[in-house]
């Protein structure tokens, strides 16, 4: 029992036991909107651990492998903290910091160990009435974070994937510009330095 398309494909349409929004992609069409991010765009990245700015794999850009996630809100990011958004770059948080509205009222960084799946971030639908339900302190309509063993993951019409953060060291603005700065002067990978 669940929520579900007439002519749903159970391939592309269901994840995690939750349906998922259909969206179009169309990689290196368009302007970039730090407002919105894409559904799809938004799995692969949390999927293949790809940056949410430029696309590219960020799991090469640290020695250690930990991961750089920056939040909106001025709340530092907790121990085991959900969230949707995938991680960034050195400079491409700084980019995002410079050009994101949302970012400009207040954002919070940290270097990550480790990033488990926790559920997807939806719609919840009533069972019964279909329709969508408020979120806790929100409006119908409104994302909502559901565990991937909540029974109402069934009614949700999932955005986005949702993980949780383990590991979790702060980072402050001047340690992300230094950050960036130390990115921006390594060799692209691949790409060895010649021979003095």
């Amino acid at each position: 029992m669940g929520i579900g398309y007439a002519d749903e494909d159970p391939v592309t349409d269901r994840r995690y036991e939750a349906l998922w929004v259909r969206s179009g992609i169309a990689p290196g069409r368009g302007w970039p909107d730090f407002r919105r991010l894409n559904s799809r765009r938004q799995q692969r990245a949390m999927c293949y651990s790809l940056c949410q700015v430029c696309g590219e794999t960020v799991l090469q850009a640290r020695a250690d492998e930990r991961t750089l996630h920056l939040l909106g809100g001025a709340e530092p990011i907790a121990e085991g903290e959900t969230t949707a958004a995938p991680p960034v770059h050195p400079l491409c948080g700084v980019e995002a910091l410079e050009n994101c509205p949302p970012l400009q009222r207040g954002w919070a960084a940290a270097l990550v160990e480790y990033v488990p799946l926790w559920g997807v971030a939806g719609v919840v639908h009533d069972p019964v009435t279909l329709e969508p339900l408020p979120a806790p302190e929100g409006r119908p309509g409104e994302l909502q974070h559901v565990y991937v063993g909540d029974k109402t993951i069934r009614w949700t019409l999932a955005s986005f994937t949702v993980v949780s953060l383990h590991g979790v060291t702060p980072v402050s603005r001047d340690q992300l510009y230094e950050m960036a700065q130390e990115e921006a002067q390594r060799p692209p990978v691949g790409e060895q330095p010649s021979p003095v």
